[in-house]
């Protein structure tokens, strides 16, 4: 599992989405969130050869957000061969287990996505 910063947010901190020394919120207060973090450019480098026409360099949209039709808080699974099994947006789909409503069950589902996948 990674987190890859949009091209239009390369400007703001990620200080609270990994919880590093200089985040002051308490949604950080068990400390460092252990997840890779990548940051994504709108250079065209990805924008080569078979993606020629997927993405575009300076359009203002990162490569890999334009090649995967990325949206904020987008959680794609992959399958062991890299291909995508499910997407599901974080957003709609707030995975917090101890939410009440229509989030309480989302976590789950998502658990048997990811273990679906791992199985595909």
């Amino acid at each position: 599992m990674m987190g890859v910063n949009g091209y239009q947010y390369i400007n703001d901190s990620i200080s609270c989405m990994i919880c590093d020394n200089e985040c002051t919120s308490s949604t950080c207060d068990e400390g460092p969130r252990i997840l890779p973090w990548v940051q994504d450019y709108d250079d065209g480098i990805n924008c080569n050869n078979e993606n020629n026409s997927l993405c575009y360099s300076g359009d203002d949209n990162g490569d890999v957000w334009d090649l995967w039709d990325t949206s904020l808080r987008d959680f794609i699974i992959l399958d062991r061969y890299g291909v995508e099994f499910a997407r599901i947006n974080l957003t709609y789909n707030n995975p917090d287990p101890t939410e009440l409503g229509e989030c309480s069950g989302n976590y789950q589902k998502i658990k048997e996505l990811i273990l679906a996948a791992r199985n595909r």
